[in-house]
Protein backbone atom coordinates (compact mmCIF):
# COMPACT_ATOMS: atom_id res chain seq x y z
CA UNK A 1 0.00 0.00 0.00
CA UNK A 2 1.04 3.60 -0.75
CA UNK A 3 1.04 4.18 3.50
CA UNK A 4 4.59 1.70 3.64
CA UNK A 5 6.08 3.64 0.69
CA UNK A 6 9.81 4.72 1.51
CA UNK A 7 10.44 8.46 1.19
CA UNK A 8 12.31 9.29 -2.30
CA UNK A 9 14.17 11.88 -0.77
CA UNK A 10 14.96 14.28 1.67
CA UNK A 11 13.93 18.18 1.90
CA UNK A 12 15.59 20.58 3.61
CA UNK A 13 14.45 23.20 6.03
CA UNK A 14 16.59 26.54 5.55
CA UNK A 15 16.42 29.33 8.53
CA UNK A 16 18.21 32.60 7.74
CA UNK A 17 20.18 30.95 5.24
CA UNK A 18 21.43 27.97 7.25
CA UNK A 19 20.36 24.29 7.03
CA UNK A 20 18.49 23.53 10.49
CA UNK A 21 17.46 19.68 9.69
CA UNK A 22 16.12 17.83 6.61
CA UNK A 23 13.17 15.42 6.64
CA UNK A 24 11.20 13.14 4.77
CA UNK A 25 7.43 11.61 5.33
CA UNK A 26 5.86 8.54 4.58
CA UNK A 27 1.59 8.88 5.16
CA UNK A 28 2.26 7.31 8.56
CA UNK A 29 5.71 9.40 9.79
CA UNK A 30 7.86 12.56 9.42
CA UNK A 31 11.71 11.65 9.85
CA UNK A 32 13.40 15.03 10.89
CA UNK A 33 17.45 14.43 10.48
CA UNK A 34 19.66 16.92 12.06
CA UNK A 35 23.45 16.88 11.61
CA UNK A 36 24.70 16.68 15.44
CA UNK A 37 27.95 19.00 16.23
CA UNK A 38 31.37 17.16 15.91
CA UNK A 39 33.37 16.31 19.08
CA UNK A 40 30.31 16.26 21.46
CA UNK A 41 29.53 13.37 23.17
CA UNK A 42 26.69 11.58 21.82
CA UNK A 43 24.94 10.80 25.81
CA UNK A 44 24.93 15.00 25.82
CA UNK A 45 22.52 15.07 22.99
CA UNK A 46 18.52 15.46 24.20
CA UNK A 47 15.88 15.11 22.28
CA UNK A 48 11.67 15.57 24.20
CA UNK A 49 9.10 14.57 21.88
CA UNK A 50 5.10 15.40 23.28
CA UNK A 51 2.43 14.91 21.29
CA UNK A 52 2.47 18.87 19.85
CA UNK A 53 6.13 19.76 21.05
CA UNK A 54 9.42 18.52 19.89
CA UNK A 55 12.73 19.91 21.65
CA UNK A 56 16.26 18.88 20.47
CA UNK A 57 19.75 19.95 22.05
CA UNK A 58 22.70 19.71 24.24
CA UNK A 59 22.47 19.39 27.44
CA UNK A 60 23.07 22.56 29.79
CA UNK A 61 22.68 24.87 26.35
CA UNK A 62 19.36 26.48 25.08
CA UNK A 63 17.60 24.05 22.46
CA UNK A 64 19.09 23.79 18.85
CA UNK A 65 15.08 22.57 17.80
CA UNK A 66 12.13 24.31 20.32
CA UNK A 67 9.11 24.07 17.57
CA UNK A 68 5.35 23.17 18.49
CA UNK A 69 4.01 20.84 16.04
CA UNK A 70 0.91 21.66 13.73
CA UNK A 71 -0.49 18.51 14.38
CA UNK A 72 -0.44 16.04 17.08
CA UNK A 73 1.56 12.50 16.96
CA UNK A 74 1.51 9.78 19.34
CA UNK A 75 4.17 9.57 21.68
CA UNK A 76 4.48 6.29 22.25
CA UNK A 77 5.46 5.22 18.60
CA UNK A 78 7.33 8.13 18.29
CA UNK A 79 11.23 7.87 19.05
CA UNK A 80 14.93 9.29 18.29
CA UNK A 81 18.36 7.86 17.63
CA UNK A 82 21.78 8.73 16.68
CA UNK A 83 23.57 7.27 13.96
CA UNK A 84 26.72 6.97 11.90
CA UNK A 85 26.09 9.26 8.58
CA UNK A 86 29.41 8.34 7.48
CA UNK A 87 32.31 10.51 6.33
CA UNK A 88 32.48 11.29 10.43
CA UNK A 89 29.13 12.87 10.35
CA UNK A 90 27.25 11.70 13.07
CA UNK A 91 23.15 12.48 12.63
CA UNK A 92 20.13 12.67 15.28
CA UNK A 93 16.92 10.98 13.85
CA UNK A 94 13.57 12.34 14.86
CA UNK A 95 10.42 9.62 13.58
CA UNK A 96 6.88 11.31 14.58
CA UNK A 97 4.52 9.10 14.13
CA UNK A 98 0.99 9.05 12.74
CA UNK A 99 0.43 12.15 12.05
CA UNK A 100 -0.63 11.66 8.47
CA UNK A 101 -3.59 9.30 9.46
CA UNK A 102 -5.04 11.99 12.04
CA UNK A 103 -4.89 14.47 9.13
CA UNK A 104 -6.68 11.56 7.19
CA UNK A 105 -9.42 10.95 9.86
CA UNK A 106 -10.26 14.71 10.08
Amino acid sequence: MAENLAPEKRHTFVHNGQKVFEWDQTLEEVNMYIELPKGVPTKLFHCTIQASHVEVGIRGNPPYLNHDLMHPVKTDSSFWTIEDAGSKRVEGIISLSDIFKFLLSL
